[in-house]
Order: C-alpha cells, then structure tokens, then sequence
C-alpha cells in the first residue's frame, strides 16, 4: 500500500484482519494512509470478549474487534459472519457516496445557463 497508495484507495473498498500482527507505525505511512486504514480496515483479534466488542488498539492503525475465542486458529472461523456484515456496510456506504457525488455533479450541471445570444453565438461561430 505504500508504494501504490492512491491504487490502492481507489480499488479497495475494506480490509478485514483477523489476528493480525501487522504495524504500520515501523514503516514510513503517510497521514492519509493511517487515516484510510482507521476508517476502511478493522482487525478481529483474539479475545475473551463476546464477538464484535471494541478492543483497545495498542496502535491506532486500524480498530480492533474481539473475534470471540481466545484460540488464534479460531478467529478467521468465528469472526467470518462479522467481516463480511463489515464489507456489506462499508460497500453500501461507498455506493451511497458515489450516488451523493453523482447527484452534486448533476445539480452542478444543471445550474448552467444558456442564453439564446450565446447559442446563436456559437451557431455563428460553427459557419
């Protein structure tokens, strides 16, 4: 991601982690990137929490989930129902900004005005 940050914000929409042991803080990420990751990436760890509850971030990368067993092997297993709820969302949230984002460009558009003498205008100007 770091080498192809604006690909990778482009065409990913989510990233689910399960346990992971990943650290951005040891390599050089940029502000945008740590935000990217904070709002589209979330981590379900293992946990004696019940599935879904918030566990504190050592690191504020990316928001830590309990994936509901304290058994590592388990957490991609137990949490799978929650990440693929998690990319539903965030996928709707996305379809709804690109709509909110196609509706401003029409009102945008819409909001230009042609008068009879420019349109004679540039009538003139094709002959």
């Amino acid at each position: 991601m770091k080498q192809r940050e604006g690909q990778v914000k482009r065409r990913v929409c989510a990233v689910a982690l399960t346990d992971s042991a990943h650290n951005i803080w040891l390599q050089d990420s940029s502000k945008s990137m740590q935000d990217w990751m904070q709002e589209r990436c979330r981590n379900w760890v293992s946990s004696p929490l019940p599935l879904d509850a918030p566990v504190d971030a050592m690191l504020p990368d990316c928001p830590r989930f309990s994936a509901g067993t304290e058994r590592h092997e388990l957490t991609s297993w137990t949490s799978f129902d929650s990440i693929f709820r998690f990319f539903g969302e965030m996928l709707q949230a996305q379809e709804e900004e690109e709509e909110q984002e196609e509706k401003e460009v029409e009102e945008e558009s819409s909001n230009i005005v042609t008068t009879r003498s420019s349109s004679l205008k540039n009538r003139h100007q094709d002959l």
